[in-house]
């Protein structure tokens, strides 16, 4: 075993029922130590010593029986990994670190969110307009992963507008029903303080098929 992942750091920072989503700091260099960091700590996290993580052709992350083949996602930025699993259904998680210079949440959401996402936003004063626009980005990416296709078809997709109250809460959960892209889902995020004062948003979605 490597000394990135004898030396392994996690926090457990999202549960929905049986999935779980883990931030490792810090991540190691490498995509492959990524994935042996990822799978020791959802391991320790989860108490499953079979849970083995591999890439599928395309390049997705899966897992090993008896684990749904789709019950394990990674999303990495900087020095930060966030890994989630769940047992029997698929999984998807996604981070962002909060960029406070240069960013303008109102045109980013109305470039990229539903049009009720977007005047949501644009309502907000500009602190609390970035915050619910990262909430927003994580939340939608984690989302679309479980679909296969992640943001290839644009993030209008889920509309959160009618959940902005939950999705504001840290942990709270979401419950979407089916939408075009996506079975009905599930969804919770939480926004970390670090240092230099650039907040660390993530997010974890199951299917809940």
């Amino acid at each position: 075993m490597s000394a990135a992942v004898t030396a392994l750091q996690f926090d457990v920072v999202l549960r929905i029922a049986d999935a779980v989503a883990v931030l490792v700091r810090p991540a190691p260099d490498g995509r492959m130590e990524r994935d042996r960091a990822a799978q020791a700590a959802l391991r320790s996290a989860a108490q499953r010593d079979d849970l083995v993580i591999y890439r599928r052709p395309s390049d997705r992350p899966a897992l090993n029986p008896p684990h749904h083949e789709l019950g394990v996602s990674l999303s990495h930025r900087a020095d930060l990994l966030l890994a989630g699993f769940s047992p029997d259904a698929a999984v998807g998680v996604d981070i962002e670190i909060e960029d406070i210079n240069g960013f303008d949440p109102i045109a980013f959401a109305a470039d990229h969110f539903s049009q009720g996402e977007a005047a949501a936003i644009a309502g907000f004063d500009s602190s609390a307009a970035r915050e619910i626009c990262y909430r927003l980005w994580v939340a939608k990416e984690a989302a679309l992963k479980i679909s296969g296709r992640g943001i290839f078809d644009g993030l209008d997709e889920p509309d959160l507008a009618k959940h902005l109250d939950l999705i504001r809460i840290d942990g709270a959960s979401v419950r979407l029903e089916a939408g075009s892209r996506l079975p009905p889902i599930a969804v919770s995020v939480t926004r970390l303080a670090r240092p230099a004062d650039q907040p660390i948003y993530c997010a974890l979605a199951r299917d809940w098929t």
